[in-house]
Parts: C-alpha cells; sequence; structure tokens
C-alpha cells in the first residue's frame, strides 16, 4: 500500500462533487481513451511520451502527474488537500476510469448546474467539454479534516506542494498520526491553540493600527506569499468593466485566478462587495483563457449581512472575515507580518 498526496482543485466546481460520489479526478482530456490507460498500465513509458508530442507537439514535465494518477493501485491511501482542509481517500478500483465512466443523470456542478456527456467527455450546460480525463473511484474515509487541527508540521508541509500529485510514503506515519488524532478529536493543541489565541490580537491591530490602503497591501502581501505567481490591481476605469475587484492573484502553475475583493470595515459588512466581485469574476469568465476562476471577498470586519451570505453560497463565492483572515495570516508564517504597511 503506497500513500499519495493529490490535489482536484483544477476544475474544482466539478471535481469535488465528482469526489462526494467517490471519483478522484484528473484533466489531461486530451488523452481520453482506453489505449492511453493500457499503455501506461504496460509501463509502455515511449508510447506516453508519444502521445503527448503528436497531440501537444510537447513533451511537458506535469506528464509525470498523469502517469502517477494511472498507476495508483487498489489499496493505495490518498490524501486530497482541499482549502484549510483535507480528505483521506482509498482507491477501491482495479484500474483507472476514463471520465465519461463518472456520468449520471444527477451529476451537476457548484451552484446546481446539470453536467451531460457527449460519450467522451462531461459537457458543461452551455456545451462546453470539461478539461477531466480520467478518474479513479475511492472510499473517502474521511473528509473535511482541519489541517490546522490535526495536520502536523511535515505533513501540513507536504501539502502545500504545487505539483499535482506525489508520493508520501515517507510521511506513512504522519498522515496515520492525524487521522487518529482526527477520529479520537485530540487536535494538535500547541498550534491550534497559539493561532486561535493570536487571531485576536492580529485582527485587533489590523483594525487599529491599518487603513484601506495598508489592508489592500497586506492581502496582497499574504497572496504573494502563499504562492502566487503575480498580484496585481485592475485599472479602476477600464470602459467594459462590470463589476470590481481590488486585487487579482494569479497562480500559473495551477492554473487558478483569484479575484479579490478587500474591504476594511468594522462590524458587519453588507452585500455590495460580493455582488461587485460576483459581477466581475462572471465578467471574467467569458475569456476562455484555460483558467479556473474564483472569487474571494476578504474583510477585517467580523461578520458578513445575511443577504451577503446568501449570494456567496449561491454563487460559489469565499467570503473570509477579519478573525479568518487574521489566522489565514498566522498559518502564512509570522515573518509575513514583517511588511512595512
Amino acid at each position: 500500500m503506497n500513500y499519495w498526496l493529490h490535489r482536484i482543485s483544477h476544475i474544482a466546481e466539478l471535481s469535488y462533487p465528482l469526489l462526494d460520489k467517490g471519483f478522484l479526478t484528473i484533466g489531461f482530456s486530451d488523452f481520453t481513451h482506453k489505449e492511453f490507460i493500457d499503455k501506461v498500465l504496460e509501463d509502455d513509458w515511449s508510447y506516453f511520451n508519444g502521445q503527448f508530442q503528436k497531440m501537444w507537439g510537447k513533451i511537458p514535465r506535469t506528464r509525470h502527474n498523469l502517469w502517477r494518477f494511472l498507476k495508483f493501485k487498489k489499496g493505495d491511501i490518498v490524501i486530497v488537500p482541499s482549502w484549510g482542509t483535507f480528505f483521506v481517500c482509498e482507491i477501491i478500483d482495479e484500474k483507472p476510469l476514463l471520465i465519461n465512466e463518472t456520468f449520471s443523470d444527477d451529476l451537476k456542478t457548484w451552484g446546481d448546474k446539470k453536467v451531460t456527456t457527449d460519450g467522451t467527455h462531461l459537457v458543461s450546460e452551455n456545451g462546453k467539454a470539461y478539461d477531466l480525463g480520467f478518474a479513479r473511484k475511492v472510499k473517502i474515509h474521511h473528509k473535511n479534516i482541519s489541517r490546522a487541527k490535526f495536520a502536523d508540521a511535515k505533513l501540513t508541509s507536504r501539502m502545500k506542494i504545487r505539483q499535482t500529485n506525489g508520493s508520501i510514503n515517507d510521511l506513512k506515519k504522519n498522515v496515520e498520526k492525524s487521522i487518529a488524532n482526527y477520529i479520537e478529536n485530540r487536535p494538535i493543541h500547541l498550534h491550534s491553540i497559539i493561532v486561535e489565541k493570536t487571531a485576536d490580537l492580529v485582527l485587533d491591530a489590523i483594525k487599529t493600527e491599518l487603513n484601506p490602503d495598508k489592508f489592500e497591501k497586506l492581502v496582497r502581501t499574504y497572496f504573494k506569499t502563499i504562492g502566487a505567481n503575480e498580484v496585481t490591481i485592475p485599472a479602476k476605469n477600464a470602459r467594459d468593466k462590470e463589476g470590481d475587484a481590488d486585487i487579482v492573484a494569479v497562480f500559473e502553475n495551477i492554473k487558478l485566478i483569484i479575484y479579490i475583493q478587500a474591504k476594511f470595515h468594522k462590524g458587519k459588512i453588507n452585500e455590495w462587495g460580493t455582488n461587485q466581485i460576483l459581477d466581475y469574476k462572471t465578467n471574467k469568465e467569458s475569456i476562455d483563457d484555460g483558467y479556473n476562476k474564483i472569487a474571494w471577498v476578504i474583510t477585517s470586519a467580523d461578520t458578513f449581512n445575511d443577504q451577503a451570505e446568501k449570494i456567496a453560497t449561491e454563487n460559489e463565492i469565499q467570503l473570509i472575515d477579519g478573525l479568518e483572515f487574521s489566522k489565514m495570516l498566522l498559518n502564512a508564517g509570522i515573518n509575513l507580518l514583517n511588511t512595512n504597511l
């Protein structure tokens, strides 16, 4: 039995609903055919490389992610990182599946959007094929385990790797200990207690010492610290601009763009920022650039009003209040706060 780490943030709006149904997925939809799977299982590395050269005109390093995924064995344990949490899954199939084999009539994305199939790919309501090519049937042993409470330093660090997947056999004991602590509800107290107690102090300092411009700079610094390749401020006077984003963070390696509204407020924040970021994201989704796009609203305020929460739930917008953002800053590293704002 091997231990693996595998990310599914690519096409997250569909890959997570598929995981809930017991399917772990990966992209590479250009290679979705049975011969491809058979050749990999026969260790035909020459064929594998040749297919990339034929289809893409190059042999990328990222192909190793697909090779490993297709070579997962029945009984292997796979850790699937998510936002602040992780899943523990077990491979239960004998061989990989083509993505259309995951289709069911009730399959929907986040936001309750219906998914169909053209016989080879899964297809969105507007007829566009999702870039998911292969799947593994899994049993989810545990879901949404808190990283802060149950993952030790080594496992937490490994979950930050930027590649899609990798072997974590060297962390077998760390994984087993985290699972045992989760089952017995024994958090790793030092980390969680420090974060919980310190977050209030950080938030108080943010509210008393910063202003809107400095808060926005702090948010930009956070995204740079967690690995964004590019963090920019969109032009405020674009003629065709709909909605508004204060910050755009691009994570090139995982083809992810996060649009952020940064709101320096106290008390309860209303739905205005949520509507602004929704309009901006909706406008940008019309650009077919191969990136997965998500929207966040980060605020120093204590809470969001009910309407903001409703809009966010219906449109998959991440709302982050002041206390949660303070915890994120601490988890990203105390050196982040050593910044001239």
